[in-house]
């Protein structure tokens, strides 16, 4: 099937025939806190003298092929997420889109759909960077097409902010679900107070909107102990993992790292701020290996026990909850870990941020080896966080 070009044929350095000559590669946005992948970013690379995506997409522009290039940029990274594992195919992948292509007639004529089900995908596995560098005038139009693109299922990122001179207009009209911090904002950010300020600001404002907010470009581990005392949540950069041709995980390093930065943190907010470790309770547990019908006997034999925690050792191997049972027979969950030493307060604020079907459900607690403690419930957290509030507040 051929792909909606202009009339005049596009340049062998962008496309032969229907093949695409520009390649993608991967690079994953990471969960500070979990230490999980929630994406992986798509970018571009040209043939030959035209391999750095800044060469490549200005001499696009020069001549006009500006919408030329980014199907040929979508064709080639489409069909490699359709060659990954169904599980990694799942996970968004962000794209960038400059408001010239936004704005083209051709993305919204039903062909930028047509290309995603020709390789198994959906607007529900991609997210759409509009870059903040390129002012988008019309701000009512910018405001409409965001408005259709997440009504077709695609996720909206506002990528670059604070690079231009429009960055406030252009996050107000788009109202993105993804803020991504331009690297210019990170880099050195240990160094610059007037830095760690401003992204200070824009945690809380994040915050507020329920935004996610990613620090782009960060490449050394100042940075990022400063970014995670910022509250910045999650981040991308070389330090993470440099883009490879196939979806990648950061590396053991990367992550033992990671790792020990939260822990030299101590998720703390606040001098006064109890941890996780202090309302901590080993409820019931069973050893595996256990079948569901003895689960069912336990919640049937004991009415106060809403859920059950099937240990191999010292470890969690899973949890159960009682209203599971009712519809799907001792069913079980993926629950919330985290570990004794985390902040009450962290803990609301990743419990909170929960799916709503989700959202009550007990927290399992290990200790710095991954083994199992025991639970906290949102019960027991709210109580006690209302405490430390009352405690806090002058009589």
């Amino acid at each position: 099937m051929s792909l909606p070009l202009s009339s005049a044929p596009a340049p062998a350095w962008l496309w032969k025939g229907d093949e695409p000559s520009v390649t993608s590669v991967f690079q994953p946005i990471v969960d500070l806190l979990r230490g999980e992948v929630i994406g992986h970013e798509v970018l571009s690379r040209g043939p030959g003298e035209f391999r750095e995506p800044h060469v490549l997409f200005t001499q696009a522009r020069l001549e006009g092929y500006t919408w030329e290039l980014e199907r040929a940029c979508w064709t080639s990274a489409l069909r490699c997420i359709s060659t990954l594992p169904e599980a990694q195919r799942s996970a968004p992948f962000f794209f960038n889109v400059s408001p010239d292509v936004l704005s083209d007639p051709r993305f919204g004529d039903g062909s930028t759909e047509e290309l995603l089900a020709r390789y198994g995908l959906n607007p529900k596995n991609l997210v759409l960077e509009i870059t903040e560098k390129a002012a988008f005038e019309d701000n009512a139009l910018l405001q409409r097409l965001t408005r259709q693109c997440s009504a077709l299922g695609f996720g909206i990122a506002l990528d670059d902010f604070g690079a231009g001179h429009s960055g406030l207009v252009t996050l107000v009209n788009s109202a993105p679900q993804f803020i991504k911090l331009d690297q210019a904002l990170v880099r050195d950010i240990h160094r610059h107070s007037y830095q760690q300020h401003l992204v200070k600001s824009l945690v809380s404002f994040a915050a507020s909107v329920n935004a996610t907010l990613i620090a782009e470009g960060v490449e050394t581990w100042n940075e990022l102990a400063v970014l995670l005392r910022l509250g910045i949540r999650h981040a991308q950069g070389y330090l993470v993992a440099r883009p490879a041709p196939v979806p990648v995980l950061p590396s053991v390093e990367f992550e033992a790292r990671r790792h020990e930065a939260m822990r030299a943190l101590d998720f703390r907010e606040d001098e006064d701020d109890e941890t996780v470790g202090s309302i901590v309770i080993r409820r019931n547990c069973v050893e595996r290996p256990v079948t569901p019908e003895e689960l069912e006997r336990l919640f049937q034999q004991k009415a106060d026990v809403d859920h059950v925690a099937v240990l191999h050792g010292e470890r969690l191997e899973a949890l159960v909850l009682r209203r599971a049972t009712a519809t799907k027979g001792a069913a079980q969950v993926a629950p919330l870990i985290v570990e004794d030493r985390m902040a009450l307060t962290t803990l609301a604020r990743l419990a909170m941020e929960r799916a709503p079907e989700a959202l009550y459900d007990p927290v399992v607690v290990t200790d710095a080896q991954k083994r199992f403690l025991g639970t906290v419930t949102m019960q027991q957290l709210i109580r006690r966080i209302t405490e430390l509030l009352e405690r806090r507040t002058p009589a």
